[in-house]
């Protein structure tokens, strides 16, 4: 009868441990999870891209010089209106970017692809789009990645979100 006493108390103190072990875990989602996958754009993730949320309307280039893109009017939209760089800094792969520039410039875009893709350049991958947001060139441009490297603190975007 003492040996059925003393397992009965070890198999409660058992259970109450890992009672009190699962009730002190607290979880906290995270507003901004980084999917450890690569996320590969495609034509259907530019649909109406004018219709996002506004980041910045410029009335010149960003760069002092009109580098950027020409020194013309331009429109940057963000597809997440709630994406916003982590406590790293990063934005979450995913993040999808889009500028309009004045002036016969054209469509750009940044897209957070991330996993191995331009590794160097924190995973963004860079397109050129029609006025209907499909895609007419993607790459790794040494160009895109040059010029963006000098916000790198920023994760390669001009823009403050």
């Amino acid at each position: 009868m003492t040996k059925s006493i003393y397992a009965c108390a070890l198999l409660t103190l058992g259970a109450i441990l890992i009672l009190s072990a699962c009730e002190s875990e607290q979880v906290v989602d995270d507003p901004n999870p980084t999917p450890q996958v690569e996320y590969v754009a495609t034509d259907a993730d530019f649909v109406n891209f004018r219709n996002w949320s506004v980041v910045k309307q410029l009335s010149k280039a960003l760069s002092e010089d009109g580098r950027a893109h020409t020194d013309a009017a331009r429109t940057i939209w963000i597809k997440q209106a709630n994406a916003t760089r982590s406590q790293n800094g990063q934005y979450p792969n995913g993040t999808i970017l889009v500028k309009e520039v004045q002036g016969g410039y054209g469509i750009v875009a940044m897209v957070k692809r991330g996993g191995t893709y331009n590794s160097n350049h924190n995973g963004w991958e860079w397109f050129h789009l029609d006025s209907a947001g499909k895609i007419t060139q993607r790459n790794s441009s040494n160009l895109c990645n040059n010029c963006h490297a000098q916000v790198k603190s920023q994760d390669y975007a001009f823009t403050k979100n």
